[in-house]
């Protein structure tokens, strides 16, 4: 048996284990009951997360626990509507170049020293100090000064019109009291993370869990669950394998990066079993799933390949057979239906015909008869087969199989794929992060605003903490992004976004292949929950959710 067969078998094991210790009296847990202080959530992930400091997180896993344990100052609530936070109102100038906030006095980081505005400074400046390898260090870089005026009032200027300013900066609030003078790359206190947030972490045990325990002394009130549990078991059957012998009580609730799989909704949840404990939904999710071309590579330079590579597959077929028709295609780095999609794009068409003649025209013929495409690509008068490897995250079934199905099409039109299989953080450590691949199946999930500045400027593409992963660089993109940054004019806005998405349309950096549906699973017990909206409503709702006394667990 392989290591990995092994591992899995050791889980089953542990979780068949624990229903069998788990039996009891039946418990009719669709009854309410008065809030009530205890329990513990267990969310389980196929991949744990790498970084909790979240000034170097780069990926869901890390992001989602930075939201519990620290606070931003203001915050989108479910209408996408940005609510106050740690600041309790703020001020926008009428030039949109300086914003005033006035924050939230007696608030306490979890260690019990006092929060101020000097907080608040040190974060925009550990943001973005070059040396720290934030990935979203381009949000701050407009900022020409954040200035204490007093212990709870900040005013923030900035050296031009930053349009996405109030959304996209200071989510995540540092202790300038833990972090002033520190190696912020390799400080502990990315492994044991202090913020102000309704719950305090207590341990990370790397591959295993992340456990928090609840606030007492938030400002918005002491969260009812006593405990939230980010366990990771890095395979989303053996996931959906917790849920039913009660070692997981959610999946994707908290989690953005998990859920059911679209099979396990539409096969799996229509037992008693199941609907006698949990509860499924099925939620807009602000994300899209991609793949990725690796344009520092010969193979995928010309426009023209891209091109015939996206007509080569066909991403209807990969909706019905991957997501049960549970999502929509994407031609865009947008939420579906923003204001900043250009409504005259159409997604590429599937024409395997057409894709053949593009490669033809590129130079891409098969010479010797052995079913694959080749040319010359690098002048040395060898001909060279159109073959690569397309690689994603283990655990992920979805994307295993849109790897499958892209193998056996582009097969078809005479391209040799390859697909490699890796585990989640050496995925993006190893690969992704160090641009080591030829194309990936990835996904991105997205802001309210339509940004996407991180993903498509030239000025994004370093290693390691960047996220401009496919080493795109057009001028033009360039100098949109850039516009439609720098004007809160939302006409000039919209006009400069569109023009992005056909741009990008045209010239495929990324082959968008859809926009899916989030299905998270949540135990009955958990009272308060209600289904996700387009964005990030959860931490307005966290601290109300609860378990009735008599249907608790316990936390140990």
């Amino acid at each position: 048996m392989s290591l990995s067969g092994l591992f899995r078998s050791v889980v089953l094991v542990g979780l068949v284990g624990c229903s069998a210790c788990s039996k009891g009296p039946s418990i009719d847990y669709s009854a309410d009951g008065p809030p009530a202080f205890g329990d513990r959530l267990v969310d389980a992930s196929i991949g744990d997360a790498r970084h909790l400091n979240p000034v170097l997180v780069d990926e869901v896993g890390g992001a989602d626990i930075s939201y519990l344990v620290f606070d931003s100052l203001l915050r989108y609530d479910k209408d996408l509507v940005l609510r106050p936070s740690l600041a309790e109102s703020y001020k926008v100038s009428p030039d949109g170049r300086v914003i005033t906030y006035k924050l939230r006095k007696g608030v306490k980081f979890h260690d019990g020293v006092e929060f101020t505005a000097e907080d608040v400074v040190f974060t925009w400046k550990t943001y973005s100090d070059p040396a720290v390898k934030a990935p979203d260090g381009s949000s701050y870089q407009d900022i020409a000064e954040a200035r204490a005026l007093d212990r709870s009032t900040v005013r923030v200027t900035y050296k031009r019109v930053f349009a996405p300013a109030l959304g996209l900066t200071f989510q995540f609030i540092l202790p300038k009291h833990l972090l002033q003078g520190k190696d912020i790359n390799k400080d502990p206190f990315d492994r044991h993370p202090i913020g102000t947030g309704p719950y305090k972490f207590v341990e990370w045990k790397a591959d295993q869990r992340i456990l928090l325990e609840a606030n007492p002394d938030y400002w918005g009130g002491k969260p009812q669950v006593a405990r939230y549990e980010f366990r990771v078991i890095p395979d989303k059957a053996t996931c959906f394998l917790g849920l039913l012998n009660g070692s997981v009580d959610a999946l994707g609730a908290w989690n953005r990066g998990s859920g059911l799989t679209a099979e396990q909704y539409k096969r799996q949840t229509d037992t008693p079993k199941f609907k006698g404990r949990y509860n499924a939904y099925i939620a807009d999710k602000l994300a899209y799933t991609y793949l990725g071309w690796n344009l520092k590579k010969p193979l995928f330079k010309d426009k023209a390949v891209r091109q015939a590579l996206t007509m080569a597959i066909d991403r209807q077929a990969i909706l019905d057979n991957v997501l049960y028709g549970l999502g929509t295609i994407s031609t865009s780095p947008y939420a579906r239906g923003s204001w900043a999609e250009d409504p005259s794009v159409r997604p590429w068409p599937f024409d395997p015909a057409r894709a053949k003649v593009l490669l033809e025209k590129a130079g891409w013929k098969d010479t010797n008869g052995d079913g694959l495409l080749d040319r010359d690509l690098d002048g040395d008068g060898k001909r060279d087969p159109f073959k690569f490897t397309l690689m994603t995250n283990q655990g992920n079934s979805d994307r295993a199989k849109i790897a499958t199905i892209v193998q056996s099409q582009l097969e078809k039109v005479g391209v040799g794929v390859d697909i490699q299989i890796v585990e989640w953080t050496a995925f993006l450590s190893q690969f992704v992060d160090k641009r080591v691949f030829d194309a990936v199946v990835l996904g991105w999930t997205l802001e309210p605003d339509p940004d996407c500045y991180q993903m498509f400027h030239s000025s994004q593409m370093k290693e390691e903490h960047q996220f401009n992963y496919s080493s795109y660089s057009d001028p033009r993109v360039d100098r949109l992004l850039e516009e439609g940054r720098g004007t809160l004019d939302l006409a000039k806005r919209k006009k400069a976004y569109r023009a992005i998405h056909a741009i990008l349309h045209e010239d495929l950096p990324y082959t968008f292949l859809y926009v899916p549906k989030l299905i998270p699973a949540i135990h009955k017990r958990f009272k308060g929950y209600a289904p996700l909206d387009p964005w990030d409503p959860r931490l307005h709702q966290v601290k109300d959710w609860y378990v009735p006394v008599g249907q608790q667990k316990s936390i140990e």
